[in-house]
């Protein structure tokens, strides 16, 4: 046990808080489904945004990050930096159709939008797919976090651990739904900023501060280049060519991964606050805040600790003695590790003892092979797990009371992520199936009820996942390219009027299906990627040739892309009178020409040129930002004019955003 009596009296406070905020949110939660997941549709924008950044933190970012920054570099963020892309259509454009069409799920919008039979099929495989699919998933690795953190601080068994998070979750949130969510996020954001600048503070300075940081840093050579690269550095190209893999994987997230990944128009987590946002101004003000909070705000944070992590606690790895098979792997008797028993070929038998490397205060090493394992001499069988180094780095420096503040921020971090995605799931469920299809004429409480039952299940099934899962970063870059193809075909749905109901399912079907297919049956050996290290940034790098992050985002999105289109265009086009009632709630930008021809409606001003100046400007804010707050942190000599950009970019945002917030409610005016 790492935590003192003070400790765990903080973590008691935070508990009873949300469990009292359960109780005092019960019977407003309760009357309608509207109340228990949109919260009535009665948040303003600080609360959606604040909610946004809150969930977007779960236990499980600061161990990831970590993990990234200490294997591959500072630059391997922009596998989610990138993303701000598409933050900035939806605050400038997708936000506010969401909130005009007024729907409760994505789901729901595919009936909205098409009409027809194969609308509601749709409907019901979204409510499926997103309930006990997609958000399980979610749950699945943010309980592995939990997991890896009450490894460090309480040293108690995988499966204990994730009865006690779930219990702890389900005590409060079955009874104040999205209420309650939206209140602890607040705290929740409060507690996560609090902690996560104290242990960045005190960690840099217990190191030695800048100085040291870069000095142990540089000891390691090109890799200590790498790690401190903001973007990856290109090769020579009259040696080994300009693409080295960092490069190459960094040009993949720019410029394939932000337009290919499902909530390039808002995602499910983002589109259920904006639904519940008082109107668009609000949804569009909040989705700003969130992204200049989620990108630019918080991660160097995260980042100081991983680099400071670097000095006390190095990246150590274990290689197999001889080439064999792995014939057994015991526990030493007192904990303090393992044996790994290599079988070679004359059938003698060598062995290795894995133990917690210093500084790693007992923390063990993560096997990376498995009985029955063919091995080479010099194939790694164990390394030091680096996503659990932001904990070790909370235990090492953090004094009594502060470590439980901190602890306390990353349990309620846990809490709001999982409360999100249960009630998220939930909310799939009694909407898209039960009240759409089983049961749609029930009591308005009835449906709240069924939301707690399905709530249960759903939490449940997340826990099961996470007891056969080891690495949050796999599971994260594999949800990535699960739904990696169907982007592109939810803008098009927005903006173009020949998108049918079988686009988006050709979409759907074919990004999950290639991507397990690739992931789990040629993950290695097709295509045959040359072996790559660690430290070049590609985590999924093994022996022999493997199938990266990257390629397969690539291939599941051109192929998803390529059969969405052909189904478009194979089929017959849409009967343009029955898109009628979706364009005129929503007068969205596009070719609509068809459809506003028959539409009543005068058509809305053109938008195009503000939309995209927008997008620019405040991309230049967030990535200005970005960039800016890390070039004070590393004392990079351009941190002026990244900071410079954002102040541009702010007074682009400041002259669009307002103007086309002002059209709506004029459109709003007049519909009424």
């Amino acid at each position: 046990m790492q935590l003192s009596t003070p400790d765990l009296l903080i973590l008691g406070v935070y508990v009873a808080f949300a469990i009292s905020v359960g109780v005092f949110m019960r019977q407003r939660a309760s009357q309608t489904a509207e109340t228990f997941f949109l919260a009535g549709r009665k948040l303003p924008w600080w609360v959606v945004g604040t909610s946004m950044v809150a969930t977007s933190f779960a236990a499980d970012t600061p161990l990831v990050i970590t993990g990234w920054v200490r294997d591959s570099g500072i630059w391997q963020n922009w596998l989610w930096w990138c993303f701000a892309v598409g933050g900035m259509l939806t605050v400038f454009l997708f936000s506010r159709y969401w909130r005009r069409l007024g729907v409760m799920t994505q789901a729901e919008f595919a009936e909205l939008r098409y009409g027809g039979r194969e609308a509601s099929a749709l409907r019901a495989t979204l409510g499926v797919f997103h309930a006990f699919l997609t958000n399980p998933i979610v749950l699945c690795w943010v309980l592995l976090a939990a997991v890896k953190i009450s490894d460090v601080l309480f040293d108690i068994d995988k499966v204990t651990a994730l009865g006690i998070c779930c219990a702890i979750c389900l005590s409060y949130s079955l009874m104040s739904g999205f209420w309650g969510v939206a209140i602890t996020d607040l705290v929740q954001f409060v507690l996560a900023m609090t902690g996560a600048i104290a242990l960045a503070t005190i960690t840099w300075n217990e190191v030695g501060g800048l100085e040291v940081v870069l000095q142990q840093i540089g000891s390691l050579g090109d890799q200590g280049q790498r790690i401190l690269d903001f973007f990856p550095s290109p090769g020579d190209p009259l040696d080994k060519g300009f693409w080295t893999v960092p490069l190459a994987a960094c040009a993949v997230y720019l410029g394939v991964s932000w337009w290919a990944t499902y909530g390039v128009d808002g995602g499910p987590v983002v589109v259920q606050r904006i639904a519940a946002s008082r109107s668009p101004a609000h949804g569009s003000v909040g989705v700003l805040w969130y992204s200049i909070a989620h990108y630019a705000l918080r991660p160097w944070l995260w980042v100081a600790v991983a680099l400071a992590s670097l000095v006390v606690v190095p990246h150590v790895e274990f290689s197999s003695p001889a080439s064999g098979t792995i014939h057994q792997i015991d526990d030493i008797e007192d904990g303090s590790g393992q044996i790994i028993t290599v079988m070679k070929s004359d059938g003698q038998t060598e062995s290795l003892t894995i133990e917690s490397p210093e500084g790693w205060v007992g923390v063990q090493p993560l096997l990376r092979v498995k009985v029955g394992d063919e091995v080479p001499p010099d194939r790694v069988v164990a390394s030091t797990d680096s996503e659990k180094a932001y904990v070790v780095m909370m235990v090492r420096y953090l004094p009594a009371g502060l470590l439980g503040l901190v602890v306390a921020s990353l349990l309620a971090a846990f809490m709001s992520t999982i409360d999100t995605h249960v009630n998220l799931a939930a909310s799939y469920y009694v909407n898209d199936i039960h009240r759409r299809f089983i049961s749609p004429n029930e009591e308005p409480g009835k449906y709240v009820t069924i939301a707690r039952i399905a709530s249960v299940f759903i939490l449940l099934e997340g826990a099961l996942l996470a007891s056969f899962s080891s690495s949050i970063s796999d599971l994260f870059t594999f949800f990535l390219a699960f739904l990696g193809g169907v982007g592109p075909i939810y803008m098009l749905r927005w903006l173009w009027w020949r998108v049918t109901a079988w686009t988006e399912i050709a979409a759907m079907l074919t990004s999950s299906l290639s991507t397990t297919v690739i992931t789990f049956f040629f993950s290695k050996g097709w295509p045959d990627t040359p072996l790559t290290p660690v430290g070049d940034g590609i985590a999924a790098a093994q022996e022999g040739g493997v199938m990266s992050p990257e390629g397969r985002i690539i291939i599941v999105a051109t192929l998803s892309t390529a059969v969405a289109l052909i189904v478009t265009y194979l089929r017959k086009s849409p009967d343009p009178e029955r898109l009628v009632p979706f364009y005129e709630k929503v007068r969205p930008a596009g070719a609509w020409g068809p459809v506003q021809a028959l539409s009543k409606e005068v058509p809305v001003n053109h938008e195009g040129l503000k939309i995209f100046a927008g997008v620019v400007g405040g991309l230049s804010l967030v990535w200005g930002l970005t960039m800016g707050l890390g070039a004070l942190l590393l004392a990079k000599p351009w941190s002026a004019t990244s900071l410079g950009l954002a102040g541009v970019g702010a007074v682009i945002v400041a002259l669009t955003l307002p103007s086309l917030l002002k059209q709506d409610e004029s459109l709003k005016n007049s519909a009424e």
